[in-house]
């Protein structure tokens, strides 16, 4: 028979664990958008926006660290690609590309990153990266069948769901206005988004992140919009739209995303701007839709 003080020892045991499991990190990765920076710069500096690299020390420090993506227009033009991997190439940890409108054509970004869309596994947690430049901001054809064939597949063992994407694959005028991003350049006048995508997402009950990185090259203060369009955060039923970028010189950002023990997920929103690089807040207090 089980003595109180042994009941009472694993009672407090199973609250510690669980305060612990919560606040324990298993594993850490960043995003990062549009990190050629300040597309108003007369001189479009060669390599990364120095206000990135310089929180390079930073992440390489950090040893829960496992990758990174960049989520495209890490390249104010393809020629640009030698001084920005030279960049890179200080990270310490892998670095996952997603290709961007500015960062070349298909055949020349796979010559250097492989296919533009791929997926996969890690620690039960799914990784897709999405190429939203091949359709005019649709998920269409081979890549449609990708898509829903990860889903169904390596869904079903997923903790987690991270859809990582350059352009705000669900910006609608109509359905989701704010906020605007950085450009609609090479949008269809419709897309297939919320009619084929989101159903393919909601239908999974799995927590699904999306993360887009076309923003944060313009502040409110240069545009005179009333919203803030350097970060962004919207979650309803399993999903959560996340949103991040830099080149304004006001808010610029990226997000560290932390997986804990018990396989929620929590994020950094880290300020490149000024000494406090948590001045922008909590991701996950701002939320604007119309």
């Amino acid at each position: 028979m089980t003595s109180p003080k042994l009941l009472l020892s694993l009672l407090l045991f199973s609250v510690l664990s669980c305060k612990s499991d919560k606040k324990t990190v298993e594993f850490s990765f960043f995003t990062a958008g549009h990190t050629y920076g300040n597309p108003r710069d007369e001189a479009h500096p060669k390599g990364l926006y120095k206000p990135f690299t310089q929180k390079f020390k930073k992440l390489n420090e950090d040893k829960n660290m496992k990758f990174g993506f960049l989520l495209g227009d890490i390249v104010w033009k393809p020629n640009f690609w030698p001084e920005a991997e030279n960049d890179i190439s200080k990270l310490k940890m892998p670095i996952h590309v997603v290709r961007g409108n500015r960062d070349g054509k298909s055949d020349f970004f796979q010559g250097k990153f492989g296919k533009t869309y791929k997926k996969f596994m890690y620690q039960n947690n799914l990784f897709i990266i999405l190429d939203t430049n091949i359709d005019k901001w649709n998920i269409l054809g081979d890549q449609l069948v990708f898509l829903m064939n990860t889903l169904r597949i390596d869904g079903k063992k997923a903790n987690n769901i991270f859809i990582l994407t350059h352009h705000l694959l669900w910006y609608s005028k109509d359905k989701f206005p704010n906020p605007i991003p950085n450009s609609t350049y090479g949008r269809a006048k419709e897309t297939n988004f919320w009619s084929k995508i989101e159903p393919l997402l909601r239908n999974k009950k799995t927590p699904v992140f999306l993360f887009a990185g076309d923003m944060g090259a313009f502040p409110k203060e240069f545009r005179k919009q009333k919203n803030t369009i350097e970060y962004f955060y919207y979650n309803y039923d399993n999903i959560t739209f996340i949103g991040t970028g830099m080149g304004g010189g006001v808010k610029d950002n990226f997000v560290i995303v932390d997986i804990l023990k018990n396989q929620t997920v929590d994020f950094r929103l880290i300020h490149l701007n000024g000494d406090d690089e948590s001045g922008l807040g909590r991701l996950d207090n701002y939320e604007i839709i119309d």
